[in-house]
């Protein structure tokens, strides 16, 4: 678990680890391009639409990274109700899956340690996409969910919010060891694969 194994393997290590940092940073640009386009300016204020790593990285969220295979950005400003919220959360998984994308293309032409790295960077970010689907806090998912969901769907999120990030960490190994996770990330593979062959590759 974690990119620790990787170290074996140190060049391919680094560019797991750079591409995967250039995935949180992607993240957080597709949902402050969304939100810059529906006019909350706190993203653009706040530096979000830069390349700016020091305004998108989050320690904790890279040594989780390293330790887990998953990690997180700092929040991207935006407060935005209604659907307009929903789509702006739902920007970050769109954000990783384009990662993926990418990566798993350019994995095609590049030569080592630049093409296994790719692959295995691709694989992360799916991993990301479809951990960030799940309505749990503080996932892009339950900020979704709370956009457009009820009162008693916003209560319920807001007692798994409760219990701080020991909760959300004790969720994710749940879900990652239950195979609902992998079952998420097999479902995505699946549609990269069919995009990839939209595009004849």
């Amino acid at each position: 678990m974690g990119l620790f194994p990787l170290l074996s393997d140190p060049p391919v290590f680094l560019v797991v680890f750079a591409l995967a940092v250039f995935g949180l940073l992607l993240h957080n640009l597709f949902q402050a391009w969304l939100a810059d386009r529906y006019g909350e300016f706190a993203p653009r204020r706040y530096g979000f639409l830069s390349l700016d790593l020091r305004v998108h990285l989050e320690p904790l969220g890279l040594v989780f990274l390293l330790l887990l295979g998953f990690g997180w950005p700092k929040e991207v400003p935006s407060r935005l109700p209604g659907r307009k919220g929903a789509l702006v959360a739902l920007m970050g998984p769109l954000g990783f899956f384009a990662a993926a994308f990418l990566y798993g293309l350019l994995a095609r032409f590049l030569p080592y340690p630049f093409g296994e790295g790719l692959m295995v960077a691709q694989r992360v970010m799916l991993l990301h996409a479809a951990i960030y689907l799940f309505p749990v806090p503080p996932l892009d998912g339950a900020k979704a969910l709370y956009a457009v969901g009820g009162l008693e769907a916003r209560r319920f999120l807001e007692r798994l919010a409760s219990y701080g990030p020991l909760g959300f960490i004790v969720i994710f190994l749940i879900l990652s060891y239950t195979g609902v996770t992998g079952a998420v990330v097999q479902g995505l593979s699946g549609l990269l694969a069919n995009l990839y062959r939209l595009f004849g590759l």
